[in-house]
């Protein structure tokens, strides 16, 4: 067997040595601001405006106007592209709008500058059972009409709509 010179053991021992540190830190429990302009460092003229199209965007959202409040969360989001609430908020709209794709991937980036987002993960598996619902009407219309496979998308269509359809099953907007 070949002896690999010192440099690149040292290197590899560094690597591995910075990787378990990282890990250590990121399972020690200690929350993180999400977001960089989050930090109490952040100046108070740049927090204004940010909160105050953060509110314009979600009166657009609750007012159902649904298009101009995926552009405002779409722009506060190029913005402020770590901050998890503004992904939490246009995966909602995409949602709504019936874009699951799209909503998946905005919450999807909720969780990752916010670990601990539940709400997130919350409407991320609703995204799921919506998108697994169009695939299984899909396959359902393709499908033969006496088919085993085709009784059982139907099945499982029932099965996703009882769940979508169960208290505490609509999506979390706050």
């Amino acid at each position: 067997m070949k002896r690999q010179p010192k440099m690149w053991t040292a290197t590899w021992t560094l690597a591995i040595a910075a990787c378990a540190l990282l890990a250590a830190c990121a399972s020690s429990g200690e929350r993180r601001p999400a977001a960089p302009e989050a930090s109490p460092h952040a100046h108070d003229a740049e927090r204004e405006p940010r909160l105050r199209a953060l509110q314009q965007a979600e009166a657009l959202y609750l007012s159902g106007r649904l298009k101009e409040a995926q552009a405002a969360f779409e722009q506060l989001a190029r913005t402020y592209p770590r901050n998890a609430e503004i992904w939490f908020r246009l995966g909602n709209t995409l949602m709504r709008e019936g874009d699951y794709d799209a909503a998946g991937a905005a919450l999807q980036n909720a969780m990752l500058f916010d670990p601990g987002q539940g709400r997130a993960a919350m409407n991320l598996a609703l995204v799921r059972l919506a998108q697994a619902q169009n695939a299984l009407q899909t396959a359902s219309t393709r499908l033969e009409s006496s088919s085993p496979q085709r009784e059982h998308a139907e099945e499982l269509q029932r099965r996703i709509r009882t769940l979508l359809a169960a208290p505490g099953a609509q999506a979390s907007s706050d």
